[in-house]
């Protein structure tokens, strides 16, 4: 049995949206094993994403928060539900937790202009005794009404478990984003972001490295080009400083505003030169050498002629070579689990096939490693994984190995997804099966079954009653009643009989 690399136990995600809860993910288990390429499976809406964002603590508070569970990575736990459960527990506010918010606000209002009355009342003159009794004020409003022991308590609970993210995120967890297309800012080089991704840098080591670009670029400048700069910003220094002038065509001032614009680029570019030759040879040194780790990353990806490329700007590469830079950049720190969000989304047929190849390859390299491929594509999951997860509506439905889940699919939506899947190898041509319905509203999942709105072999009690997630066979696991029942029943009849067994 391999190492666990993830453990996630209740796992539960929810958003608050318009007053309404949504429970995007609730209650999900499932571990990450390592060297193991784990495929999680399921239409839009069904918290696959959400599952792994809750993960790396990606979720957008608010509106989002990891409300509860447990998640141990490498044996140490980096979220625990029972601690945040504890701090919910506190009292919201320190004094008056049995008015809801809006007489809260009615009373905070209520004393604030009971207490501008009093002080109009009482003599007391004065403009600095005015703007102490209104600090006053505002201190007691706070502090009665508004004073939350339970928020602090939050706050810190938070930031500790942030800052432990952030040291594992990038180097032990990286993710490659759903859309490469606007994953990466189109506003920097390639060669920025993927370096920034093996090394973050401060505000002074972006404006050196920029000194030592505008260097390099001016040296290689012929002097035929600059003198070409040096006339047009002549030219125009003129033009605008007649224009400021009144067009005065004073000889002695057109002369001085035209030598002064044709020597400014000359004289702005030597000032590079002498900032650039302040800079040390030990920053050099290793700014050459995050540059030739950035290149030998586009170049592992299959990136050709990685040394001119990283000048790039994203709008220059394919939406295949933006998501190779996106892999890169994923790599940059080696981690031990690489989680892919439907990396070949928008990218045609071919480009697909190389993307999963390019992660095959990449999982050879490193065999204790992890890969978790998010998507909604069957077809993508038979050829990279070795292990599935099937969700829908925030819960986990199925869980098996690859071969398995193809073969004995249990739960009547893997089935679904399963018949709805194109078999252009099939000499009989047959309308695809598609599941019928619509995923349901999140806001308002069904009671029982989440699948029970839409599945033809539903039972009486899948309305009403949720199933748990049963291991019916070795290693393969679902949420439904029909295998479940079944199993019973075979229990029940047979026992451990040796006939039984037999069978």
């Amino acid at each position: 049995m391999r190492d666990k690399l993830f453990e996630i136990k209740g796992l539960k995600t929810y958003f608050q949206i318009g007053g309404k809860t949504a429970k995007a993910v609730d209650g999900v288990d499932f571990d990450i094993y390592k060297g193991e390429i784990l495929g999680v499976v399921g239409e839009s809406g069904s918290g696959k994403s959400v599952s792994l964002l809750s993960l790396i603590q990606l979720i957008p508070n608010p509106p989002g928060e990891v409300t509860d569970g447990e998640i141990i990575f490498k044996g140490e736990t980096i979220f625990n539900g029972q601690e945040l459960r504890k701090i919910k527990a506190i009292p919201q506010y320190r004094f008056f937790n049995q008015m809801n918010a809006s007489q809260r606000t009615g009373f905070a209002f209520l004393f604030m202009t009971v207490w501008l009355i009093l002080h109009l009342v009482l003599p007391i003159p004065g403009v600095i005794p005015f703007l102490v009794s209104m600090g006053l004020m505002v201190g007691l409003v706070y502090f009665l009404f508004f004073n939350s022991p339970r928020k602090s308590h939050e706050r810190s609970f938070r930031e500790k478990m942030y800052t432990r993210m952030r040291q594992i995120r990038g180097s032990e967890i990286a993710m490659i984003f759903q859309e490469p297309m606007t994953s990466l800012n189109p506003v920097y080089t390639i060669g920025m972001q993927v370096i920034e991704s093996l090394k973050p840098k401060s505000f002074g080591e972006m404006t050196k490295d920029r000194v030592i670009d505008l260097a390099a670029s001016f040296r290689r400048s012929t002097w035929r080009n600059k003198l070409k700069v040096s006339g047009i910003a002549a030219v125009l220094f003129l033009f605008f400083g007649q224009l400021g002038a009144g067009w005065s065509f004073l000889v002695s001032q057109m002369v001085t505003q035209f030598l002064t614009g044709g020597l400014l680029p000359l004289i702005l570019g030597l000032l590079v030169v002498g900032l650039d030759k302040l800079i040390s040879n030990d920053y050099r040194n290793a700014n050459e050498a995050l540059r030739n780790a950035g290149i030998k990353l586009l170049d592992q990806v299959g990136i050709s002629s990685p040394e001119t490329r990283l000048s790039d700007y994203p709008h220059q590469f394919s939406g295949g070579m933006r998501q190779r830079v996106m892999i890169a950049m994923a790599l940059a720190k080696k981690p031990s689990l690489l989680i892919a969000d439907e990396p070949t989304t928008a990218l045609d047929v071919t480009i697909q096939a190389q993307i999963l190849e390019l992660m095959k390859e990449i999982k050879d390299l490193r065999e204790d490693a992890a890969i978790v491929l998010i998507t909604h594509d069957l077809a993508v999951i038979a050829e990279t994984c070795e292990r599935v997860i099937v969700m829908y509506g925030g819960k986990i439905q199925e869980v098996a190995e690859v071969i398995e889940l193809f073969e004995n699919p249990l739960h009547p939506y893997t089935q679904g997804l399963l018949n709805s899947i194109p078999r252009p190898e099939l000499q009989k041509k047959e309308r695809l099966q598609a599941i019928r319905g619509m995923v349901p509203n999140i806001l308002n999942l069904p009671v029982g079954c989440k699948f029970c709105t839409r599945c033809d072999v539903k039972l009486d009690k899948c309305d009403t009653v949720e199933p748990d997630l049963v291991e019916v066979e070795p290693g393969h696991f679902t949420r439904c009643h029909l295998p479940i029942d079944a199993m019973a029943e075979k229990k029940l009849q047979g026992g451990n009989s040796p006939e039984a067994v037999q069978n």
